[in-house]
């Protein structure tokens, strides 16, 4: 809930009153000049009772200059920079409006709450003193707005109290947190079962279309042997042929950009800052205490007016390091921390459906712990928002390496990571076929993303599923030429774990989005529907199918059949078709690689593109691996670690999750 701004604010001079008394002396007798107007009285100061106590008149002057500028009240601009606490302020005004403040002493009366969402009109009781009063949010409007609503309860001989937000939210968390974390965990299973991966993952039909299809291949191994293996070839063929086609049109994208030196328009000019709206920014973490200091620095970069930025770190409740972490820092005033009950799934996608019901903004964005956004990327979002037509659901930012030398791993991942976002994906955009997002620095306004159902808690790639549901309903993703920096992991056991996860959200993304296929063709229609089968089946098929290539080329090469003629037609078939895909398939990656490297100013991470193929047959170790754990540990949410850690500290760690 964005919090509304009460319009501009006037002074008044201390001795004003709403009807003055002006004297005026009466002109000499001969005195032939116009009489004198009567003296104008300053405008109500709505914020001097502030002064000199909690702040001095300067300081006020300037926050009163700021939130003209930003279109917000003034205490806002207070709160926000800091020059002002929460619990004085509402005290302050509590005092000023003659009512009482409800501090931690207060004991509130949920079960009378009329609202929940609403703090401008929150129907919330409290014993203040022994006596029952009507809780009002003491941020919720300016002192004048409040000062009206005060009034209007007391003529009905109601009694007031007022307290900060952050107790009220704390009361409502504590009342109402058995349903959010409900809603958060089942809300979408609710809304759309047949798009959650909650519940039965595998649906009868698809079972039995899985065990025809294998009875099918060994049956024809059985009788027909050439002319199965002739037929597999083509159907093995095929995702790797759609895989090759949009790495085509990803290396023109390339192309096209390198030519216009942009992915993206010319900008337009930025809207002045009393037109922006509050942002709320979700920062999940999990055994994150090693980057949270970089973390808050990022986001305290951010070019956004603090009064319309509320940055929600969402933390797990058996996380203690990462909680210890935070009580550690000083937290910048529009920061703030959500408790996620540990109820399972353990995922990233349940915190964020439980903190989204706790954020005030009208849009939303998601990073990760590590992330460092370009500090203009959330006013160029909103650029890309006004500019686009009204469809555009989702703008996905580009995501990029801050860590390539690292290791092997890491240059694999930055030239994995250049291609994906700044050709491939802005290529799928192009064309209006449906984007998987990434992981991170998603912007949604916040009315599409509720619609949507939010992220699905039992996905373990909740981007990419959110990107296919929301192309679903019927909006449009676009790609957005600002970076968020990334650290990709170091080590194989990290980059493997990593992997398989996705892997495995990969297969249960495509599972969901086949339940009904009739349904997914009338939704995306013909042309969007085979792009999600190409993009999300070509990608897990390729992946599990890849290995088998070599096993055969292994296989011929021991027998030394290798050189030999094809005995049959089929076979010649075989060998063709396997070998054209094999190799356009690896000539038109690498070049998508190399190429969006280059543009990145890293030429020499360009020749790492080379190693694609072995980085690709460790990709299919990590399917296999992927398949395994969807049937027997689906939900599971493999942790990559961050930052820079100690391998005595990596061993405590790895101890004490196997001691829990």
């Amino acid at each position: 809930m964005a919090m509304r701004n009460e319009g501009r604010l006037r002074r008044v001079g201390p001795g004003s009153s709403a009807n003055p008394v002006v004297i005026v002396a009466p002109a000499p007798a001969g005195d032939q000049r116009p009489p004198a107007r009567p003296p104008r009285q300053p405008a109500e100061d709505a914020y001097g009772f502030l002064v000199p106590g909690l702040i001095d008149r300067a300081g006020l002057e300037r926050a009163e200059v700021e939130a003209s500028r930003c279109g917000v009240a003034t205490h806002e601009v207070l709160l926000a920079a800091g020059s002002l606490s929460a619990t004085a302020y509402a005290s302050a005004l509590a005092g000023r409006l003659g009512v009482a403040s409800a501090g931690w002493d207060a004991a509130f009366d949920l079960t009378t709450a009329e609202a929940v969402d609403d703090l401008d009109s929150l129907g919330l009781s409290a014993r203040v003193a022994g006596r029952p009063c009507r809780v009002l949010c003491a941020e919720s409007k300016a002192p004048g707005a409040l000062r009206r609503q005060v009034a209007g309860l007391k003529a009905r001989g109601v009694e007031v109290a007022l307290a900060p937000r952050f107790r009220i939210d704390a009361a409502l968390t504590e009342h109402w947190s058995a349903a959010r974390i409900d809603h958060a965990v089942r809300g979408l299973f609710r809304q759309t079962p047949a798009s959650s991966a909650g519940g039965v993952m595998v649906w009868t039909w698809q079972l039995v279309a899985a065990a025809i299809a294998v009875g099918l291949i060994i049956g024809g191994l059985t009788a027909v042997p050439d002319a199965t293996v002739a037929a597999l070839a083509g159907m093995i063929a095929l995702p790797f042929f759609c895989i090759t086609l949009l790495r085509l049109v990803a290396f023109r994208e390339a192309v096209l950009s390198w030519r216009t030196k942009s992915t993206q328009p010319a900008r337009h000019r930025p809207a002045p800052a009393e037109q922006l709206p509050v942002y709320s920014v979700l920062v999940p973490l999990f055994r994150e205490a090693n980057v949270l200091s970089g973390l808050v620095r990022s986001l305290q970069a951010l070019d956004y007016p603090p009064a319309k930025l509320e940055i929600l770190l969402v933390l797990e409740a058996a996380d203690i390091d990462t909680q210890a972490g935070v009580l550690a820092l000083r937290l910048p005033p529009n920061f703030r921390t959500v408790m996620v009950p540990d109820r399972p799934p353990r995922t990233k996608p349940k915190a964020l459906n439980y903190a989204l019901q706790f954020s005030r903004g009208d849009y939303i964005v998601v990073y990760d712990a590590e992330d460092r956004p370009q500090p203009d990327q959330l006013r160029r979002a909103l650029e890309a928002f006004r500019c686009h037509p009204p469809q555009l659901g989702c703008v996905q930012a580009q995501l990029n390496i801050y860590n390539p030398r690292a290791s092997w791993f890491t240059r694999q991942f930055t030239v994995e990571y250049s291609a994906l976002f700044d050709a491939i994906l802005p290529a799928l955009a192009r064309l209006g076929l449906p984007v998987p997002l990434g992981g991170t620095s998603n912007h949604f306004p916040r009315e599409t993303l509720v619609a949507a159902g939010g992220w699905d808690p039992f996905n373990v790639t909740e981007d990419a599923d959110l990107g296919f549901r929301l192309a679903r309903q019927g909006w449009r993703t676009a790609v957005l030429a600002s970076t968020t920096w990334e650290e990709a992991p170091v080590s194989f056991g990290q980059w493997f774990r990593q992997r398989t996860r996705w892997l495995k959200g990969w297969m249960q993304t495509y599972l969901v989005h086949t339940r009904q296929p009739w349904r997914l063709n009338a939704e995306l229609g013909l042309r969007g529907a085979l792009g999600f089968h190409a993009l999300m089946g070509g990608i897990v098929l390729s992946a599990l199918v890849h290995p088998l290539f070599y096993l055969l080329l292994a296989y011929h090469a021991w027998s030394g059949e290798l050189f030999a003629p094809a005995e049959t037609l089929a076979g010649a078939a075989f060998w063709t078709i396997a070998l054209i895909n094999l190799a356009a398939g690896y000539v038109m990656s690498i070049a998508v690689g190399a190429l969006s490297a280059w543009r990145r100013g890293q030429p020499r991470l360009a020749l790492s593109a080379l190693f694609m193929p072995v980085c690709w047959l460790l990709i299919s170790a990590a399917a296999y691996r992927a398949l395994y754990q969807l049937a027997t540990a689906p939900y599971l949410w493999e942790k990559t670690e961050h930052g820079r850690v100690s391998r005595r500290r990596r061993r405590a760690r790895r101890a004490a999750r196997q001691r829990q």
